[in-house]
């Protein structure tokens, strides 16, 4: 989901105003990537990506829900590829199946925490937006 920057504040107005309500709050530059304000919420990490007119919400699931989903995925790729070439076929490496066991158990995820995904999304809604200036 994004999140409109409608008053154009700057990364570190969000940041010190989402950290008033969510303490543990960090602001960080990962390689490559724009600069994220990165929220704990108990076991998972909501990620606010910063973009000049937007703010990307994303989260990462909990290792443990991580390591399952690239479990699964090579378990489904390997069974995929059994059934197309008729014997037993055991997928060890590859991107593939790790996109593929993320994406699912990113969806499940989220899909099981959908209330509290829309109640931060609209925390973090009215903290960008609100006319309070953070600095």
């Amino acid at each position: 989901m994004k999140i409109t920057n409608s008053r154009s504040k700057s990364v570190q107005q969000i940041f010190s105003e989402i950290q008033q309500h969510f303490p543990n709050a960090k602001l960080k530059k990962p390689f490559l990537s724009p600069q994220t304000i990165i929220v704990p919420q108990g076991n998972y990490k909501f990620l606010l990506q910063y973009k000049q007119q937007y703010l990307r919400v994303d989260f990462m699931p909990p290792v443990i829900w991580t390591i399952g989903g690239m479990l699964a995925g090579w378990g489904i790729f390997t069974i995929l590829l059994s059934i197309l070439f008729q014997q037993l076929v055991i997928s060890i490496g590859g991107v593939i199946p790790v996109i593929i066991g993320l994406l699912i158990i990113k969806a499940v995820f989220k899909s099981t925490r959908a209330d509290e995904f829309k109640s931060f999304e609209d925390e973090a809604n009215m903290l960008v937006n609100s006319s309070h200036q953070g600095i």
